[in-house]
């Protein structure tokens, strides 16, 4: 099921938009995973799903905006 998840979340996140001067990734929404599940049923539980890409997706978010923090830092001491 591991697999699975980790499968739908990099095709899921592949849609993903950005928005700002920074490129900011934006959330992926219900829309996304909708849109996934249209093409792609899935034999587990939806909401044990949604919670999941959701998840990593607030993972992924947080990795990039301390990866931006660290490169601000970066900035300021050169």
């Amino acid at each position: 099921m591991t697999a699975l998840i980790l499968s739908a979340y990099a095709t899921i996140s592949r849609g993903r938009q950005y928005v700002g001067m920074m490129a900011s990734p934006l959330p992926l929404s219900l829309r996304d995973v909708d849109t996934y599940l249209t093409s792609r049923p899935v034999t587990i539980d939806r909401e044990l799903l949604e919670e999941a890409i959701f998840a990593l997706d607030d993972v992924y978010r947080d990795e990039w905006a301390n990866d931006q923090s660290d490169e601000d830092e970066g900035d300021d001491e050169g």
